[in-house]
């Protein structure tokens, strides 16, 4: 989505699951990292691809284990209920949101190999379940940034 196109209606942003704001590397020593390797791979991208072979499957071994994991994870009451009280304190139209707040939950426990849902599984879940779900006035960027919706669940 480009914003210098304008944003989507409200009904449209809320059938997207998670929203992942990308932003421009602001450390300058990453920065350099991310330039060097961009022309190294330009230069030669099949030794590049070699050189980061094996840690891409690694992450790939990983998440093929999530997935058989997934299947085992629970969410115990509780969780159910705060992700129900998070919508609702965060005047969240709908039930995708809390939909999308439990399986993302139950995502992040299964990638680190965990059975049950814990009240950080639902926090990280929120900071990317809620923002572009809430409402906003004509001329306002955003409602909520990541700490206000980590102080309202902490609130609960």
């Amino acid at each position: 989505m480009n914003p210098e196109e304008g944003d989507l209606r409200p009904q449209l942003l809320d059938r997207f699951g998670l929203l992942v704001n990308v932003v421009g590397e602001r450390d300058s020593t990453k920065r350099v990292e991310i330039i060097k390797r961009r022309l190294e791979f330009e230069k030669n991208p099949e030794n590049f691809l070699k050189k980061y072979e094996e840690e891409e499957n690694r992450l790939q071994k990983r998440i093929e284990e999530s997935k058989k994991c997934l299947s085992r994870v629970q969410c115990k009451d509780e969780m159910y209920e705060m992700a129900a009280k998070i919508s609702i304190a965060l005047e969240v139209d709908g039930h995708r949101a809390d939909i999308s707040l439990i399986k993302t939950a139950m995502t992040m426990a299964a990638y680190e190999n965990r059975e049950e849902v814990v009240k950080e599984d639902i926090v990280r879940a929120a900071i990317l379940v809620f923002p572009h779900r809430m409402r906003r006035t004509a001329f306002e960027e955003s409602v909520l940034d990541e700490e206000g919706i980590v102080e309202i669940i902490n609130r609960m």
